[in-house]
């Protein structure tokens, strides 16, 4: 339903919308540009808002009968998640994933775009802002990383042959809940470095370009954040499930384990089994 054609056109639409909207406010955002949502750590800025629009609107113009779901809109219309599963196409966005980042001047942020049919991701991209290289995937034909206009493959099982004490990772120790903490700290033991980027697109990539030997996510798992990502994990070779085992679904609570492979994801989720 997607060809690589319509992928990289739009790829230059998330470039277009960079250019247009957030590299221009990057370390520039005034007073008044910068709003909290549900916390002071959870921000929304005006490039946020203004980029989404820019996005969905071409969207709009490209595919008129897509089911558009973006990250600032579905707070007022959150009935289209609902309708995210029978949509035969769909996107979803988020115009800045990494806001806390972006609102604070650190590089760490991204554009993510999942195109959906039916509730499963059959296309993604993961967009940087900052330099204009991407990564993107299309359902049961890899995943890769563009660089100047040149695909490069995306392998995440760099590592696997590593103890787990000698590995890196990311991991959102600080939102454990508070019953969970003692475990936690056990596990974290076990591990190597150990790092938050508190952004999604940052933690997918440093996970599918083999840097990070595993991720995991928690609490609240939303479409926005996860479905791009998840598609260029799976097409890059890694393993990706929640940590019980079953699979991801859209806004599901709970721990999301990405691991650079099968054996790596069994040794960190052993960790946490009670």
């Amino acid at each position: 339903m997607i060809d690589k054609e319509q992928l990289h056109q739009l790829a230059g639409i998330c470039k277009e919308a960079s250019d247009a909207e957030i590299m221009p406010r990057f370390r520039q955002l005034q007073n008044g540009q910068i709003e909290e949502k549900l916390s002071h750590h959870d921000l929304v800025t005006v490039a946020d808002k203004a980029t989404e629009t820019f996005i969905l609107q071409r969207l709009r113009e490209l595919f008129p009968d897509a089911l558009l779901i973006g990250e600032e809109s579905v707070y007022e219309d959150p009935a289209a998640l609902e309708r995210f599963g029978d949509a035969p196409l769909s996107f979803v966005l988020d115009p800045i994933d990494g806001t806390w980042h972006y609102a604070n001047g650190s590089v760490n942020f991204g554009v993510m775009l999942g195109i959906a049919s039916h509730g499963e991701m059959i296309a993604a991209i993961i967009f940087e802002p900052v330099t204009g290289d991407y990564l993107w995937a299309i359902k049961g034909q890899g995943a890769f990383q563009r660089i100047n206009s040149s695909d490069v493959p995306l392998t995440a099982n760099r590592h696997g042959t590593l103890p787990l004490t000698d590995t890196m990772g990311c991991y959102s120790f600080g939102v454990t809940k508070e019953e969970e903490r003692e475990q936690a700290v056990k596990a974290v033991m076990k591990m190597g470095r150990v790092m938050d980027y508190r952004c999604a697109a940052a933690e997918y990539r440093l996970l599918n370009t083999g840097a990070v030997s595993f991720v995991l996510f928690q609490n609240k798992l939303n479409l926005w954040d996860h479905g791009a990502g998840l598609l260029i994990t799976k097409e890059a070779g890694a393993v990706a499930r929640m940590i019980d085992g079953s699979e991801y679904t859209p806004q599901i609570t709970g721990k999301l384990l990405v691991a650079e492979s099968e054996a790596r994801w069994q040794e960190v989720a052993g960790l946490f089994v009670k």
